[in-house]
């Protein structure tokens, strides 16, 4: 796997080129089709500030074949903005056969004259008083540009040629519904009315031409927590605004000497990937792009009623002190476990409750439950992550908001970030606890597919008990002796042995074994070297990987990347067939960064009836053939039979949790 750094990278753009086929996709309703257009935007932003940006670090401590991998990645990227622009005007198209129709400066004159008025009154009120104008001037640098921000590289021609910047006002719409129902980019009603923000040049001509840069997304920080975790993360933050420029994106009709003057400004080299595009960037505005055209969209798909939480009346705590819940959104609801903090908050009996924070919702109602839980007078426990990307600022101000209701508010253990989702709810002397695939975040509980685990099992709650024990020593600054764990399996202590034991029993079964794992990423070589050794012996191994896949072909190996309207974000492995099946859910994925220098969290499906629920849904996964693409060594996102076929996964498993549901339902009524 000498190349696993070059898969990675190009498995990440291969992941991105699923998105823009969604895109393209007829089969996806239109606005739908404009959606994944904004996602696709938004990963390639992301793409540019993280891995591209680690391309150019090695670049610079002189690794061979980076300059190769980054020509790759440009020539790539290239290729996809160019599928991009032609979906984007095939999609436009349509959506005004509909009747949805975006107008732009030159078609703005053709309007009713109402309409014109309108504009340029919005212009005035709305638009015009948060302009910021910049003159470029000989001999004066560009003040640091915001990383992600849209800009225009204004021209003016008169007596002379004068070039300025305009940044365009972020707090404003992206999108402005007219009166007559026409759709205007703000970017089009700033050009509409340049000639009043820079009336004193008295231009002959102007006009605005987009471009927005990238930076490197990447936290520098050292070992020295002296001056306190959350100080530190304060300064670094500041710095990343003047990162090292990854990717700049402009409109490909910008004139030379404007792109030049802002390639000399902005330090732009030779290795800077430098992309021209159309008129229009940050595209994921298209995720908010405004239409209420309900058949337009995917048909509404609701959570299915829960057959134990909802068929069952009483605190949801009671529940679980009887028998294991999974909970499985978007298809069931989210809002069970805000139920279960809901109810802990207020009860006079729970004592403590302790919980892993990495991205929560805006406007957390999980957050919120714990503040009022301390209000109540319980015990309150959070490890907060500060270095959960992009989301570090909001995560600050989240930990000083539980710090001021006196919440216990500690930072994981630097420099390793703390991924794990654990929830532990102690009422008396018994403990209930929530172990989960993904975020407690109620936001994305509506988008990607997770699954949570809600026990009293004791050999899972001690040992749970047991992570928050070592969170908290280990926020004293003590010398702290690693935790050992016989069921959970904990990164780093004992997650790799765990897998590692339970490959080799499959192995060991030669051709009647029988391996299956969900993850968003399967990257770690001693982890491939395993799964391809029980392969070698004849064990029958499905893989289903969102993103970075650096596995090589195998024929005992089948390996598939499902996407759809949901985001797939579970982590599963099953070991074994039918009863004797072994199952665990995970928040890790199988890269070294997680096996190694994170603290995750896997955990076993004991209840039978539950792991045979894990094993239908993993089963119904395999049998896609209508969203599935083959992950194949050129990474060329064929779809698995052809994706004319009859099984579509998402659709067949809210399906099957509806059944799920209904026949509780029965029951209930029966007895």
């Amino acid at each position: 796997m000498k190349n696993i750094a070059q898969i990675r990278e190009i498995s990440t753009l291969s992941f991105n080129e699923r998105v823009l086929q969604e895109a393209e996709d007829p089969r996806n309703p239109l606005m739908e089709r404009l959606k994944f257009l904004g996602i696709f935007s938004s990963n390639m932003d992301e793409f540019f500030k993280v891995r591209g940006a680690s391309v150019k670090r090695r670049i610079e401590l002189g690794k061979k074949g980076m300059d190769i991998l980054l020509r790759k990645v440009t020539e790539k990227a290239r290729l996809m903005d160019d599928r991009f622009l032609g979906a984007y005007d095939e999609i436009m198209g349509a959506l005004a056969a509909e009747g949805i129709r975006i107008v732009d400066e030159y078609d703005l004159r053709s309007e009713p004259p109402e309409v014109r008025a309108w504009v340029a009154g919005y212009f005035d009120e709305e638009v015009l008083p948060s302009l910021v104008p910049i003159i470029l001037r000989d001999g004066h640098p560009i003040p640091p540009l915001t990383d992600g921000a849209l800009y225009f590289g204004v021209k003016m021609w008169g007596a002379s040629v004068t070039y300025a910047l305009l940044e365009l006002p972020p707090m404003l719409p992206r999108f402005v519904a007219l009166p007559n129902g026409r759709i205007m980019y703000l970017d089009d009603i700033i050009r509409h009315s340049l000639h009043k923000v820079f009336y004193i040049f008295r231009a002959e001509r102007i006009e605005a031409f987009e471009f927005k840069i990238s930076r490197d997304a990447e936290l520098d920080m050292d070992n020295d927590f002296s001056e306190g975790y959350v100080r530190k993360m304060q300064k670094v933050l500041r710095q990343r605004k003047g990162g090292t420029p990854t990717r700049f994106v402009y409109d490909a009709d910008m004139p030379p000497g404007l792109f030049q003057r802002l390639q000399r400004e902005l330090r732009l080299g030779d290795a800077d990937t430098t992309i021209a595009g159309g008129r229009y960037h940050n595209m994921r505005d298209l995720m908010g792009f405004p239409a209420r055209r309900p058949d337009l969209r995917f048909e509404p798909l609701d959570p299915s009623p829960h057959p134990v939480l909802d068929a069952v009346e009483g605190p949801v705590m009671g529940i679980i002190r009887r028998r294991d819940v999974l909970v499985t959104y978007p298809y069931q609801s989210f809002d069970h476990l805000v139920r279960l903090l809901r109810e802990a908050a207020i009860d006079p009996e729970v004592r403590e409750i302790k919980m892993t924070l990495y991205r929560v919702a805006n406007h957390s109602q999980v957050v919120n439950s714990l503040i009022n839980a301390a209000r109540n007078g319980k015990k309150i426990f959070v490890s907060v992550e500060l270095q959960a990307r992009f989301d570090e600022q909001h995560n600050i101000r989240i930990s000083e908001k539980l710090a001021e209701v006196g919440a216990k508010v500690v930072y994981g253990v630097p420099p390793m970030k703390v991924h794990a989702k654990l929830l532990m709810i102690r009422r008396k002397d018994e403990t209930v606890c929530a172990l989960s695939t993904g975020n407690f975040n109620e936001a994305t509980g509506r988008l990607y597919v997770d699954s949570l685990l809600l026990t009293a099992d004791k050999r899972i709650t001690r040992e749970v008990e047991r992570v928050f024990d070592y969170l908290a020593e280990a926020a004293s600054s003590r010398a702290v002796l690693p935790p050992s764990f016989k069921h959970l399996g904990i990164s780093p202590f004992n997650a790799r042995k765990i897998l590692y034991r339970n490959i080799t029993a499959e192995k060991a079964k030669g051709k009647r074994g029988r391996i299956l794992i969900k993850v968003n990423h399967l990257t770690d070589p001693m982890m491939i070297r395993r799964l391809r050794a029980a392969a070698d012996a004849g064990v029958r191994v499905d893989l289903i990987v969102r993103t970075t896949y650096a596995m090589l072909p195998h024929k005992n190996i089948r390996a598939i990347s499902i996407l759809d309207r949901y985001l797939e974000h579970q982590r599963v492995f099953v070991f074994g067939e039918g009863d004797d099946a072994r199952v665990f859910m995970s928040s890790s994925d199988l890269m070294e960064r997680n096996l190694d220098w994170r603290i995750e969290a896997a955990f076993p499906v004991y209840d039978p009836e539950l792991r045979a629920q894990v094993c239908e849904m993993m089963a119904i996964q395999t049998r896609d053939d209508v969203k599935a693409r083959v992950l194949d060594r050129k990474q060329c996102n064929a779809y698995a039979g052809d994706g004319g076929g009859a099984h579509r996964a998402q659709y067949e498993t809210h399906a099957y949790f509806s059944a799920l549901g209904s026949s509780a339902d029965a029951e209930e009524a029966a007895s």
